[in-house]
């Protein structure tokens, strides 16, 4: 019998381990809950960006003197930036890596937030509207995939659903901080009258705080472990792994029990496809990535996953949106009146609280918001438990039919009943929207999940553009319009839920990809 020596011991190498080994060695701990904590500011900043016209429009339609299709185009400027720079934003991802790209495209945001509060006209606000939404579109697709990078399989699930519950807060925030703003009688004066400094003027620069603060935090992030090793940068990843362990553990760095990564490049190889890329290269990677939508098996429901998100943030942006605005002319009417009334019997009432340029905001209008803002907050968690008990096609096609029921009515309300089918309606196609996108990630394999939630809600943005274009039209038809059109895109979802449900029945044949 031949014994082993230590000699012969310590000559045998280590066998490379892959991310998912490596990460489920750094345990769980202060690093990662440090993580979620940080990441909650870094949640709040899409929503900023792409909420705060929604806030600043009971004072702006005075100010500017909006039309309606006017106040659509500053609604959508934010949505339109985003989808046009979706796939470049996912050529860069894959490119750059994380932390670096969401930290300039947070930053990038923030100014263009804190901008739009210095700007006098009309379109310069919808322009840096638009340029926000071209910042905030990486940065509000990269978050979820970045957080999840941190965590083992055990936790990853997890921590993403508390992640989305901590971003539906700011349905909360964002009215609490107009409520404390807007309605102040505020009017600096600076460069001979040339520029004037307002109550909603500062209130985007306050929003545009928050955004520089998640920019900030994010700096001090260290860079995915996940890219690193996907890139080749091993001895980096080795790095982060190390620091997350020790900090998790309390152990010191050098006991991490991995020394050897494995990944399906080389660092050589990554460093010199790094520098340059020709506009060629670039078409051509991105066609690679989104071949496999225009083929089968997933061109159908790829296709049809496509348009339900379409049809459901399109139901929910373009009425969330104009709820701060509803809620003026409700609040302007002073009576009991439904909603179409107040819009059809208090235009003077409604032009008189502009005097001159200054809007006479009242509070009540941003404490209905935030009730709403609750609402979208508390239903978002009472989903996440739901879904560990029911399939989320049900659950889908439950809140749709609550959803269509829900605005059919609505024209016709009004007091109470109007903000509490308000919260409840919001609050149900927010999450409608997450599941949405649940449902497609969960529809094709791990190589393609991140384009495939890329595209996904590239489409829903299409349609909050769409919406917001098409609904002031419909308003001046009559008021009633605007609401049966979102019943029939709800009722419309539940459609194509079903037929997602029945090819999903059907196990899709494999193909290749070249």
């Amino acid at each position: 019998m031949v014994v082993g020596t230590n000699d012969d011991i310590n000559k045998i190498e280590p066998t490379p381990a892959d991310f998912e080994t490596a990460i489920s060695h750094t345990g769980y701990g202060i690093y990662n809950k440090r993580m979620l904590v940080l990441y909650i500011p870094l949640t709040l900043t899409s929503l900023f960006c792409t909420s705060s016209p929604s806030f600043i429009l009971p004072a702006v339609r005075c100010y500017f003197d909006l039309t309606p299709l006017e106040e659509g185009s500053l609604f959508g400027a934010v949505y339109v930036g985003m989808v046009s720079s979706a796939f470049i934003w996912g050529f860069l991802i894959d490119t750059l890596g994380r932390q670096k790209l969401l930290f300039y495209g947070i930053l990038l945001s923030g100014i263009m937030e804190f901008l739009s509060g210095l700007v006098q006209r009309f379109w310069v606000l919808v322009v840096l509207k638009f340029f926000c939404g071209v910042a905030t579109c990486g940065p509000y697709s990269l978050a979820f995939t970045f957080l999840s990078e941190f965590y083992d399989k055990e936790h990853r699930d997890k921590i993403v659903l508390y992640a989305g519950g901590f971003s539906s807060f700011a349905f909360v925030l964002q009215p609490l901080v107009a409520y404390f703003l807007i309605p102040m009688d505020i009017n600096f004066q600076f460069l001979n009258g040339n520029l004037i400094i307002d109550n909603w003027r500062i209130f985007l620069m306050v929003c545009s705080v928050m955004v520089f603060l998640a920019a900030f935090l994010v700096y001090s992030m260290d860079e995915s472990p996940k890219f690193l090793m996907a890139v080749g940068r091993h001895k980096e990843a080795l790095h982060v792994f190390r620091k997350i362990y020790s900090q998790n553990t309390g152990n010191p760095p050098e006991s991490y029990p991995i020394t050897i990564l494995r990944s399906d490049i080389s660092e050589e190889q990554s460093l010199k496809s790094m520098p340059s890329i020709t506009v060629t290269k670039f078409i051509r990677k991105g066609w690679i990535q989104i071949k496999p939508f225009f083929l089968q098996p997933y061109l159908t429901p790829s296709s049809l996953t496509f348009l339900l998100l379409f049809m459901t943030m399109l139901t929910l942006n373009t009425f969330r949106l104009r709820l701060p605005n509803m809620y003026a002319r409700i609040i302007a009417a002073k009576g009991d009146h439904s909603v179409c009334e107040c819009r059809t019997s208090t235009n003077v009432t409604y032009t008189a609280a502009c005097k001159g340029t200054l809007a006479l905001v009242d509070p009540e209008i941003y404490i209905k918001s935030m009730i709403v803002g609750s609402s979208v907050f508390g239903m978002f968690w009472i989903a996440i438990y739901i879904t560990k008990y029911m399939d989320k096609h049900y659950i889908y096609i439950f809140f749709s039919i609550l959803g269509g029921l829900g605005i059919s009515i609505f024209p016709w309300t009004n007091g109470i009943v109007t903000l509490i089918l308000s919260a409840i309606y919001v609050g149900i196609m927010n999450i409608n929207t997450t599941l949405v996108i649940s449902i497609m990630a969960s529809a094709v394999p791990t190589t393609l999940r991140g384009m495939a939630v890329n595209m996904v809600i590239m489409f829903g943005r299409i349609g909050v553009v769409f919406g917001n274009l098409i609904i002031p039209v419909l308003d001046r038809i009559s008021c009633e319009l605007p609401y049966m059109t979102l019943a029939m895109f709800n009722f419309s979802c539940l459609v194509v839920i079903l037929i997602l449900m029945r090819i999903k029945k059907e196990k899709p044949k494999t193909i290749t990809i070249s």
